[in-house]
């Protein structure tokens, strides 16, 4: 009479038949996953029977791994493996060497589906493709050693090279179809590639019916921005446009000064106001607006920073222009220490300057067009161009004038390479 009971020693499962305990794994019973393990005494090249723990080698052929000395061996090219119960065509094995072999047996249980019934509603759990490779490459794909094409469920796969198993980073898997080697392979190499498939069930939602369980389509549209709504609401930034830079800090002399979270500086009855941080690789040229007013007559000049202070060195080179009233003058300066952009400022002053690769170890170059009086009853205009003739990484700018103070803002926009 068979016993219920249930015994295990580690690797396989036991029932008693009346008899004698049997192995689960054997034909009409249950089955689980078995490892097998033999140490050799010396030239067996075919193996079966019980290993070093009394285990009887059962297997079901294409279900199988063989690994000798901890090495996975390619199938059908380092081993046969075609009774269930008998390993051949190994090369002769030396005296002390390890062979294991994992089964994983099918199931064999009254009152189940088909193989071809399981087949319509699940994919195969698992997958071996084999080829001995041809010629040099890094592509692995196509027809393997036994004209099975080559199909995988990408980060499902495990790639192995004469029995050597890949690291994901040393392959690249994600067609489903191919595999891309780091290291190419060369002529006889032996190329297997392991998956287990996700599971195809019938009767579940599609795409859309999961949609349709959430958000749709219409209430995603109303609930949230569309894309002609949202261009509306926020600014795009053009290719070529505009980036508005944040500095990465702002030093205020003789009053007080802050900077927005976009990048906008405020200053407070400053004789000067430095910003540094805002020059750097993603950019090539920036345009600068500045906007005060001053509390007298004075002259507005810049000079660059180079990330450790204010660079005052007599480089700076310039030519300007005044159109007031009907009157223009002009005048030329070099081996000054700052550029002077605005000449007599007085009341309400702007001030828009391009600055061409400050960041950049070459000269830089400026063009600036200034108003001063703008609320009074003389505007005036003042053109600069001139350049610091050193090639030094410029980091920031600042701003500074010759008497009294001012009270206004400053932003700095990158033009977008």
């Amino acid at each position: 009479m068979a016993s219920a009971q249930i015994l295990t020693n580690g690797k396989a499962l036991y029932a008693y038949n009346g008899t004698e305990w049997v192995p689960l794994n054997t034909a009409g019973n249950l089955v689980n996953s078995t490892r097998w393990q033999y140490t050799a005494v010396g030239s067996e090249t075919s193996l079966s029977g019980n290993d070093d723990n009394g285990e009887s080698l059962i297997y079901t052929p294409g279900y199988e791994q063989v690994y000798l000395n901890g090495v996975l061996l390619a199938r059908d090219s380092d081993y046969t493996a075609t009774t269930g119960t008998t390993i051949t065509g190994l090369t002769a094995l030396t005296a002390g060497y390890i062979v294991e072999v994992i089964a994983y047996n099918n199931i064999n249980v009254g009152n189940t589906y088909t193989q071809a019934q399981i087949d319509n509603k699940v994919a195969n759990t698992f997958e071996r493709w084999t080829k001995t490779v041809s010629a040099s490459g890094t592509v692995i794909s196509g027809l393997d050693d036994n004209a099975v094409t080559l199909d995988y469920t990408a980060g499902l796969e495990k790639v192995y090279v004469n029995g050597i198993l890949l690291a994901p980073e040393e392959y690249v898997a994600t067609s489903g179809s191919a595999v891309t080697l780091d290291e190419a392979v060369v002529t006889n190499d032996i190329i297997q590639i392991h998956t287990l498939k996700n599971f195809r069930v019938p009767n579940t939602y599609t795409i859309a019916q999961t949609d349709d369980q959430f958000l749709t389509k219409t209430s995603a549209s109303s609930t949230y921005l569309s894309q002609s709504s949202a261009s509306t609401t926020y600014a795009p930034v053009a290719a070529g446009g505009l980036v508005q830079l944040v500095p990465t800090s702002i030093a205020v002399t003789g009053g007080s000064g802050s900077v927005s979270s976009t990048g906008a500086v405020s200053f407070t009855s400053a004789s000067s106001v430095s910003i540094d941080g805002v020059f750097n690789t993603n950019y090539n040229n920036y345009r600068i607006i500045f906007e005060c007013v001053t509390s007298g007559t004075q002259n507005i000049t810049v000079q660059f920073r180079n990330g450790s202070g204010n660079v005052t060195a007599s480089n700076y080179l310039f030519q300007n222009i005044l159109a007031s009233s009907t009157t223009l003058t002009g005048g030329r300066a070099s081996g000054q220490s700052s550029f002077e952009l605005l000449y007599q400022a007085v009341g309400a002053v702007a001030i828009s300057m391009d600055v061409f690769k400050p960041f950049a170890t070459d000269y830089t170059r400026i063009v600036s067009q200034s108003g001063r009086d703008l609320s009074g009853t003389s505007p005036s205009l003042f053109t600069v161009v001139g350049g610091y003739n050193q090639t030094t990484s410029l980091t920031g700018i600042t701003f500074g004038n010759s008497a009294g103070n001012f009270t206004g803002t400053v932003g700095i926009y990158g033009y977008r390479n």
